[in-house]
């Protein structure tokens, strides 16, 4: 029991110091200053910090919140992220690593293998970009390609390495496998290009629509490349696991995220998008929201209670579903650049993909 709350302690603290050097790179990526010179400084007066300034939650609290020297007060961000960062290494240790004595319910020692770990490693990696990428996405509404580009190269060479490793652990085992067309397309390198593609493409066609629809992306191209980040990283850990004989799988993974992370969007969006429409009175948007949530609903309820095995019903109601889901979108997408552009109303859909991915990571398994 001592050695597990020793070793959480140290993952932790580990944790907590990773989060404090990721508030620097979320920070300097947004005024655009060199993450490593000069040293870490107050944000407001410019005033270089001391050594026991940096000491991650406990300097904050210590300070009250307040620079040591203007007094001014410190962004709550700082603390947030250190903590966030903590309780992820944490808890993607419990994930991936299988405890080890008595505290977790074992009655022997099991030791860490050593592919847990290198999963485990992984995944601290890729939280490290995740959380910078929805730092840098929430603060300044911008994706940096420094941020984005290494998640998509992180899930190919995990891939790779992977791959190399298990053909020469196989060839010595068993003698040279077989080189045919079925070896190639069970390659875990094809799953972690595919999956990255999918994804890019996937949230391309959709901020695409938006021009189709009403003359504007319905989001960023930062967003294109975070879904192929996702798409490589969930095609590496999933491709690689052993657990998934081919592309169906992954793919149908890599939706759900995406999915989910528009699920996550809309939570996080639409009440504050309801209050700006009651505000300003804008009441075609909000009927067309109100008759589409209505009208899914009873589609659903009668899809349920088999009233719509008629053929022709069926294909009605779909095709009227449809038609008013597209229609409502138009109104939507057309509200938020209305309230986009008088600055009322704007939420990044990079965080929402984080968390999704968050999800994922603690749910599936690899």
């Amino acid at each position: 029991m001592i050695l597990s709350l020793v070793l959480l302690t140290f993952i932790f603290i580990t944790g907590l110091c990773i989060g404090s050097f990721l508030n620097v790179v979320i920070l300097r990526t947004v005024s655009e200053e060199s993450i490593v010179f000069p040293a870490s400084k107050c944000p407001k007066c410019q005033t270089p910090l001391k050594w026991f300034h940096n000491i991650p939650v406990f300097s904050y609290l210590f300070l009250k919140g307040k620079c040591a020297f203007c007094k001014e007060h410190i962004s709550i961000q700082y603390p947030i992220i250190e903590i966030i960062t903590a309780l992820l290494f944490v808890g993607l240790f419990l994930k991936t690593c299988t405890p080890f004595d008595e505290f977790f319910g074992l009655s022997m020692i099991n030791p860490i293998g050593i592919y847990q770990l290198i999963v485990y490693i992984f995944t601290l990696v890729i939280t490290f970009f995740f959380i910078a990428i929805a730092g840098t996405d929430i603060l300044e509404k911008k994706v940096a390609d420094a941020h984005t580009l290494p998640l998509i190269w992180l899930g190919i060479l995990y891939s790779v390495v992977y791959a190399i490793s298990s053909f020469i652990g196989y060839s010595r085992e068993y003698g040279m496998p077989q080189l045919n067309f079925d070896f190639f397309l069970s390659c875990p390198i094809l799953y972690s290009m595919a999956a990255a593609i999918l994804g890019f493409l996937i949230m391309e066609s959709i901020a695409r629509l938006g021009i189709l629809l009403v003359g504007t992306r319905a989001f960023g191209e930062g967003d294109s490349y975070i879904a192929a980040g996702i798409g490589s990283v969930f095609g590496a850990l999933l491709g690689c696991s052993g657990l998934y004989g081919n592309f169906l799988p992954i793919f149908q993974a890599v939706i759900s995220i995406l999915i989910l992370s528009g699920i996550i969007q809309v939570i996080l969006t639409l009440p504050i998008f309801i209050k700006k429409l009651i505000n300003n009175k804008n009441w075609p948007t909000l009927n067309s929201l109100i008759i589409f949530a209505v009208y899914s609903v009873a589609y659903l309820f009668a899809q349920n209670s088999s009233l719509l095995n008629n053929q022709l019903l069926y294909w009605s109601g779909t095709i009227l579903l449809l038609l008013i889901g597209l229609y409502t979108c138009r109104k939507l997408i057309y509200g938020i650049q209305e309230n986009n552009a008088k600055g009322a109303l704007y939420l990044p859909f990079g965080p929402a993909m984080i968390i999704a991915s968050f999800i994922a990571l603690f749910t599936m398994g690899f």
